[in-house]
């Protein structure tokens, strides 16, 4: 004799008396589809899901208020986000490395002092962007990083094909820098090679030009002349 067959009953309990049979009426599809509406975001054993009240609201709110307050005197300025006036002077990497090469020059074994490499693909990890490193003149026999040569070093992430002069900048609910949505040629790249003293402020500008001075460039002077007067406490 067949086994009765089996029973498929609600996530919200038996209690309501919510069953069917396990077969492919439309009664048990809409209540596959009721489980999943009732299971989103949520996982039984944790117990009753939550009901939200206008008490925990009020609440909720003036959390965020008090939480706002205190981050209001470390939110960057309003230009580091704004793409009118930071998307401009597009450079491609080609010719971002043959400036930089100009500097650079050779390495001691003939090679180039420039690397970029092709990181492992991530979901996360916008597949334009890559590693930039260099053979650091004068310590080609220095071991940098463990996991690298002697003499290179790790210099900081580089956007392909294309990058503009100035980055811009991914924020939180709050208005602060979570990361980078574009990476700058200068703003970014040039700023870290020479505080890694891969080049000097004054080879980097000579090679790819003066910024004007503009409100947008002021980020940039800024960390220079801190580079400039403590050295190497800011350059990490």
């Amino acid at each position: 004799m067949a086994d009765a067959p089996k029973q498929l009953i609600s996530v919200q309990g038996i209690d309501e008396g919510v069953e069917a049979s396990v077969n492919h009426s439309p009664e048990v599809y809409e209540l596959i589809d009721r489980a999943k509406q009732e299971l989103a975001n949520w996982l039984p054993q944790w117990g009753e899901k939550p009901v939200s009240t206008s008490q925990n609201q009020e609440v909720a709110h003036e959390l965020r208020e008090k939480n706002l307050e205190l981050v209001r005197d470390y939110i960057p300025p309003e230009h580091l986000f704004d793409e009118k006036t930071r998307i401009r002077n597009l450079m491609h990497i080609r010719e971002f490395c043959r400036k930089l090469h100009n500097i650079l020059g050779l390495a001691a074994d003939g090679g180039s002092r420039i690397f970029i490499n092709d990181p492992p693909r991530h979901p996360a990890i916008d597949e334009n962007l890559k590693g930039l490193f260099i053979k650091m003149r004068g310590m080609d026999m220095f071991t940098f990083h463990t996991d690298l040569p002697p003499g290179w070093k790790k210099i900081c992430a580089i956007q392909t094909p294309y990058m503009s002069e100035w980055g811009i900048f991914h924020r939180d609910s709050h208005g602060a820098i979570t990361g980078f949505k574009y990476i700058g040629w200068r703003g970014q790249v040039l700023l870290r090679l020479i505080l890694a003293g891969a080049i000097t402020e004054e080879e980097a500008h000579k090679e790819f030009g003066t910024p004007q001075g503009v409100e947008v460039d002021q980020e940039y002077f800024n960390r220079l002349r801190e580079f400039r007067e403590y050295g190497k406490r800011t350059a990490n």
